[in-house]
């Protein structure tokens, strides 16, 4: 996570200098760089966790300048939000947000209308239905999404031409809020707290002070910072920012286009509009409407130029309006708004900083340099994004899973060609949730050996953190539907073996003296011995699980050890390696290998004889038993071989190896398995194995949000050890009766008409709503889900009320069927030990 620092113009000893020589000198528990809402939020919720000593640095003469975003924002607070995690981060929003006039006097208008998201089509519907069934709500939460009938659309927003829809997404108590006021009352909210405010204030040199651990911000009018934090919410200045202490940043400054419409007729009280299709949104705005648009991906305007050359001082104010780009967003509009036809057009223009996923920045970007930045919904989400990066500064973990705003997860690999392709085409489909596999910009660097091969054999790909990685494979069976395609996959692989490229896979090297030392204060299980692969756990140190791993080394002096985990999380790994390594002063290295140490698993009964025909060592039981290592040749590629079957509960074996080898290594095994009937196989039938005999993962089961006891997985946490991060809490989480809590995680089965046809559209696969059947109230959400090939029915894993009954009779809403489901005892089959 530690980026290259680029020469300075002046050196750490002439900034020391000039902090002695210097008349005014602020030393500052946390500097904010940036007044919009997104870096006024960090510093009011700063204060709100009691640290006084924070300084807010604006570029302009006030906050909410002309020249920046914020003053631009159509002031949209939506609760909606494709990704399940990042809600509650959207409703802490609407929460502050609805008492902070009241707070700080300030009027920001926030309006509380709800919004509606427009049907127009049967995939919009079933998208929005989709939506619905897994949004959680429970009495008292904030906020609470449903499907409308166009009827039920004209009654809420009678301007709307209800004959042209099929139906709403609508969500309530979220709406409109003005922006500029808002970032004025999260200002005055922070000045309340004991925060300073310095205007036009511009930074000149950032250097960082190994020697004393702080940050150093030089101003333009002499002024020096020294800081323990440094947050860096610069919005489209950040990256300029980020230039001044040698890093540079995986984002772009994009042209937005909007308008104040002034109709013909004072438009009535109506929710904030959202047409996904067209990409428009409009709201009111006193006596006018407020629309803007995301232009298609041909019209979408990239400020490369401003990224090579900096952001000019005038930012937004230098950007011409050309409402031309909205053309079709607002004929769309007057059509299906008619109200809003021969309105007076007063046509604008801004720029936004944002990432190509559309995800912000967020978290560590290196040592005690934060970065809340990017963001494409910062009104939305930054009152929750401020309270989880102040709390994650003060706590020195993260308080919740939002894995997705990484600040670092286009490290290693992304590149300017990928960022601009890809924020192109992310800004031009802002508002479709279905189409999540895009192609902008792929593939990256982040291919296997065999990635061609396993094209050509008819692998479909999706993407994970910049990896092309095989979900599962057409062998040529014209116009088979896709799960007949994981079925088949499923029953080849486990009736006699297949392959599958695992090279995706996170994996982090620790080496140094003090290897051992780090693996056992970091890791809060037992390291495993030489020649020996095992499951770990890393927790925080209020005892969630910040991450399940495996680990192995070889090395006779235990300095070298490899940690498998997965591709989203491992500069979240790495950073936290790397500062628990620093807090101990051990001597030690901790780097991502990822690049370069790729893997094949070897899966399936016939396994072991594919593997006896490329090796003269010894691959018997006797020989190589369960969760080993072994260093072999398999034909011409030396390997580290693991045979280890936790994800698989099959015979499994894992190749490590180097990169350059894989096509080399996969030709051998593909020659030698020709007879045993050996298959490729992808990710969505690993899914299958996995869910089948019980193993929970990162990202589904296991989360910031959970930890190892109640997850049934505390055995992998060994008190033994004296001394781990995490351990007096996970002491009193074991002490707690589970058993009383308010949830159980449990393995569900679903019911399915006999005869049914196949269909993925109803198989679970993740945040589906549970009830007790007859009942309203929702008392559970499914984490992750597949289709049993044994029990011929879906299985899922499910967070379930413990009030619940094990014989309850629960349902299911998946796409438009309700699907009844029961608690299964036991997994349908042990793994393999």
């Amino acid at each position: 996570m530690l980026h290259a620092s680029r020469s300075l113009i002046r050196t750490s000893s002439d900034l020391h200098t000039s902090i002695r020589n210097s008349s005014s000198t602020k030393h500052v528990f946390a500097c904010v760089l940036g007044s919009g809402v997104a870096g006024s939020s960090v510093a009011y919720h700063l204060t709100k966790r009691n640290i006084k000593d924070v300084l807010l640095l604006e570029r302009a003469s006030g906050v909410a300048s002309p020249s920046g975003t914020s003053f631009h924002s159509p002031g949209l607070v939506s609760a909606s939000h494709p990704a399940h995690r990042y809600k509650p981060i959207l409703a802490h929003s609407i929460e502050l947000y609805s008492k902070l006039e009241a707070e700080t006097g300030v009027n920001i208008d926030f309006q509380p209308t709800g919004t509606i998201r427009l049907a127009t089509n049967e995939t919009r519907l079933a998208e929005f239905r989709k939506y619905v069934n897994r949004d959680y709500y429970k009495e008292g939460d904030v906020c609470k999404t449903t499907l409308l009938t166009p009827d039920q659309v004209r009654e809420l927003a009678p301007d709307v031409d209800h004959s042209k829809i099929l139906g709403a997404l609508h969500t309530t108590n979220d709406g409109t809020i003005s922006a500029r006021a808002l970032t004025q009352a999260l200002v005055v909210g922070a000045k309340n707290g004991g925060a300073q405010v310095i205007d036009g204030a511009i930074p000149k040199e950032i250097k960082y002070d190994k020697e004393k651990g702080h940050w150093i911000i030089a101003l333009e009018d002499g002024t020096l910072v020294t800081t323990r934090n440094l947050i860096n919410a610069g919005g489209i200045w950040a990256n300029d920012i980020a230039r001044l202490s040698g890093h540079a940043l995986p984002v772009v400054v994009v042209e937005h286009q909007y308008a104040v419409l002034t109709p013909n007729k004072t438009p009535g009280p109506t929710p904030a509009i959202i047409d996904h299709d067209s990409t428009f949104y409009v709201r009111k705005s006193g006596d006018d409407y407020l629309f803007g648009g995301f232009e298609s991906l041909e019209k979408t305007v990239i400020r490369e130029d401003w990224y090579k050359k900096g952001v000019p001082t005038e930012g937004s104010k230098s950007i011409q309006a050309d409402f031309s780009r909205l053309d079709d967003a607002y004929k769309r509009a007057c059509d299906l708004i008619p109200g809003l036809q021969g309105s007076k057009v007063d046509a604008r223009a801004a720029v936004f900083s944002m990432t190509p996923d559309g995800y912000p920045l967020v978290g560590p970007y290196d040592k005690n340099y934060w970065m809340s930045t990017g963001f494409l919904d910062g009104v939305s989400s930054g009152g929750g994004i401020g309270k989880y990066l102040a709390d994650w500064i003060v706590d020195g973990e993260p308080p919740a899973e939002l894995f997705d705003t990484d600040a670092s997860r286009y490290e290693r690999w992304g590149d300017r060609k990928f960022f601009t392709e890809r924020s192109r085409e992310t800004y031009s489909m802002y508002y479709n949730w279905s189409y999540t596999d895009r192609s902008a910009g792929r593939p990256t660097d982040r291919i296997s050996g065999v990635y061609g091969r396993l094209k050509k054999d008819g692998a479909s790909f999706s993407f994970r953190n910049g990896w092309e990685v095989a979900n599962s494979f057409n062998m040529g069976v014209q116009n088979e539907e896709y799960l007949p395609t994981l079925i088949r996959e499923y029953e080849m692989v486990t009736n006699k073996c297949g392959v599958i490229d695992l090279s995706w896979k996170g994996k982090i090297e620790v080496k140094g003296n003090d290897a051992e030392k780090l693996m056992d204060y970091a890791i809060a299980s037992q390291i495993p011995a030489l020649g020996k692969i095992s499951s770990g756990l890393m927790l925080t140190r209020h005892g969630g699980i910040l991450g399940p791993m495996m680990i192995f080394h070889h090395d006779r002096q235990r300095s070298a050890f490899i940690l498998l985990t997965e591709p989203e999380r491992e500069s979240r790994d790495l950073y936290w390696l790397r500062r628990a390594a620093a807090e101990k002063k051990f001597d030690v290295q901790v780097s991502i290998v990822s690049e370069y140490l790729a893997s094949l698993a070897l899966v399936g009964p016939k396994s072991r004889e594919v593997l006896s025909a490329l090796t003269k060592s010894d691959v018997s039981d006797e020989g190589f038993p369960q969760k080993s290592t072994r260093m072999i040749r398999l034909g011409p590629v030396g390997v580290v071989c693991a045979r280890s079957s936790t994800s698989t509960g099959q015979l499994s074996y894992e190749l490590f190896h180097n990169r350059a080898e894989t096509a080399k290594l996969y030709n051998a095994v593909m020659s030698a398995g020709r007879e045993h009937g050996i298959v490729n196989f992808g990710q969505a039938a690993l899914n299958m194995m996995r869910l089948e005999h019980g193993y929970k993962i990162w990202g589904k089961e296991l989360t910031l949000d959970t930890n190892p006891f109640e997850c049934g997985i505390g055995g992998l946490v060994d008190f033994e050890k004296k001394e781990f991060i995490g351990r007096e809490s996970a002491l009193e989480l074991k002490k707690k009766d589970f058993d009383d809590s308010s949830r159980r995680l449990a393995l569900i089965t679903f019911d399915t008409e006999e005869g049914c046809v196949l269909d993925d559209r109803y198989v679970p696969s993740g945040n589906e709503v549970i009830r007790i059947d007859g009942k309203e109230a929702r008392v559970g959400q499914i984490t992750s889900g597949a289709y049993n090939v044994r029990l011929q029915k879906p299985i899922a894993f499910a967070w379930i009320d413990n009030a619940v009954g094990k014989n309850e009779r629960l349902v299911v809403d998946i796409g438009d069927k309700r699907l009844f489901a029961t608690s299964l005892e036991t997994p349908t089959i042990p793994p393999i030990q």
